[in-house]
């Protein structure tokens, strides 16, 4: 049994998966939003604004080796995608969001990040905001700082800041998630109707232990600024596949393939789900993302999260696991291990969240309910939120 959702082999490579520092630096454990809101900036008492920043992470490592080994600059445009992504699906946890503007921000050590590469961020960015316009999702781009600080950034850094507003009664509070709800997953394998190629499921999250687990040393070896100097090399990479490596377990994608798989965006079927569902019916939206199966414990008050209908486990997640016996309760607190946005509602609207993400191709599942809390002798506190997971990988429970 686990206490806590924190992963002891990240936190040994330099990482947090729970984030209990940054959680206890802002000191709100237990928000009534996904993100931050506040009054909005117009002074219309109808609305919230918020401001909200997140990034493609250390997934850009992996660009830039794939870059290195093939000259090919074009690896770096799906990181554009991650971090637009990775914002605007946690903003859209609060409800459906209006007038979104992006700027980004590149940190880059310009003596091995090439102008190149920077051309095809941007041109990311443009492709990705054309994707979501066909949709009727506007995301304003309104540029942004590409900084060169090589002393302070060994490759390359990826991040966005996306402004936007909400209505008050629009909203979607994680207050109101009451036992007898169920939990709605949204697939995050396959092929969904508006992407290019299948996901791998990965997103951008958990790349620090990915890396690890499934890149060969010789990369490190070969180019030293992938590495943390602090970091032994003896503990790093010890993966043993080549970039484009084609292991049978990913179905013909190479290795280097499934680590870029650009990061899910549900904006499309969340913006359909909000047309036919009533967010007073959605008592919750949760983007699994830093924590991965056990975020949903940071939301909600006095609950207990029961997770036991899961997606089968993605191959990328086995091949991490197996490689560095990652314990499987870790595998849970770091990865979304196969599903990433969760929908907690009454049962009755389950029906027609499933019809309307069938019709983008994206599998959806009831993997589990919420459950008055009964406090538990293996936890120090009775009345925090609770989780338990159970998968044919086994038990594991964990608390908020």
């Amino acid at each position: 049994m686990s206490k806590g959702s924190e992963s002891s082999i990240y936190k040994a490579l330099g990482a947090s998966s729970s984030k209990e520092g940054v959680l206890n630096a802002i000191g709100s454990k237990k928000p009534s939003y996904f993100i931050e809101l506040m009054e909005d900036v117009g002074g219309d008492k109808e609305y919230y604004s918020f401001l909200h920043a997140d990034g493609a992470g250390t997934k850009s490592i992996v660009a830039y080796l794939a870059f290195k080994e093939t000259n090919d600059p074009s690896w770096f445009r799906s990181l554009a995608y991650d971090s637009l992504i990775m914002n605007l699906d946690d903003v859209l946890c609060t409800g459906p969001v209006e007038a979104l503007s992006l700027s980004n921000t590149i940190g880059r050590n310009k003596l091995v990040i090439p102008d190149t590469a920077i051309k095809e961020v941007i041109e990311g960015y443009r492709e990705v905001v054309s994707l979501l316009a066909t949709y009727g999702i506007t995301v304003n781009l309104c540029g942004g700082e590409t900084a060169d600080v090589g002393d302070l950034v060994r490759t390359i850094i990826i991040d966005s800041t996306l402004f936007g507003r909400v209505k008050r009664d629009r909203t979607i509070s994680t207050d109101q998630i009451v036992p007898g709800d169920v939990i709605i997953g949204l697939s995050n394998t396959g092929q969904a109707s508006y992407e290019k190629s299948p996901n791998s499921s990965l997103s951008s999250n958990g790349y620090t232990l990915a890396r690890h687990a499934l890149i060969a040393k010789k990369y490190p070896e070969k180019y030293p600024e992938i590495l943390d100097p602090n970091i032994k090399l003896s503990d790093a990479y010890n993966g043993k596949l080549d970039l484009m490596a084609k292991p049978s377990e990913l179905g013909g994608q190479s290795l280097v393939e499934a680590l870029l798989s650009p990061t899910r965006t549900y904006a499309p079927i969340l913006f359909e789900i909000f047309k036919t569902v009533s967010v007073n019916e959605i008592h919750g939206i949760i983007n699994c993302t830093g924590g991965g199966q056990t975020k949903i414990l940071r939301f909600g008050k006095g609950v207990s999260y029961i997770k036991d209908t899961l997606f089968p486990c993605p191959p990328i997640f086995k091949m991490i696991q197996e490689s560095l016996n990652v314990p499987w309760d870790e595998m849970y607190s770091v990865f979304n291990m196969g599903h990433r946005i969760e929908i907690i509602s009454p049962e009755s609207n389950y029906d027609a969240i499933k019809k309307i993400a069938a019709t983008f191709n994206v599998e959806s599942r009831i993997i589990g309910r919420v459950e008055k809390a009964q406090g538990n002798k293996k936890f120090e506190s009775g009345d925090a939120n609770t989780l338990k997971i159970t998968s044919d990988k086994g038990c594991f429970e964990y608390q908020g």
